[in-house]
């Protein structure tokens, strides 16, 4: 098992999706079988990196070559965890049916928009 320090390695504030990237690189690169990410030192996490760091790491854990295990996870950033899970599970609802509206010019999108009750 390899132990990441995520508050030494990335930094104590979490801020952009690219850092969890990075992360996934460089667990790919140490070719261990069992990582665990250790959050202690991590002061501040952005929903952003949850959402990439869930998705990338916990979302579909058969999708990655390595298990992973979380350790000394701050309250806030478990809170954090669990709405993005939450928010995950939900099924996108697409329109089956669109309809592509043209307009010769301005004044008739202009007419159209006002049209349309919002």
């Amino acid at each position: 098992m390899k132990t990441i320090d995520i508050a030494q390695i990335l930094s104590p504030d979490l801020k952009s999706r690219m850092r969890a990237q990075d992360l996934k690189l460089l667990i790919e690169n140490s070719e261990a079988d069992v990582v665990e990410i250790d959050f202690h030192g991590v002061k501040f996490a952005t929903r952003s990196f949850i959402d990439e760091f869930y998705n990338l790491f916990l979302k579909n854990p058969e999708a990655n070559a390595f298990k992973v295990e979380l350790t000394n996870v701050p309250e806030d950033i478990k809170t954090m965890l669990d709405a993005v899970s939450r928010t995950q599970v939900r099924a996108k609802v697409i329109p089956s049916q669109m309809q592509e509206i043209s307009f010769a010019n301005v004044k008739e999108f202009l007419n159209y928009l006002s049209s349309v009750a919002l």
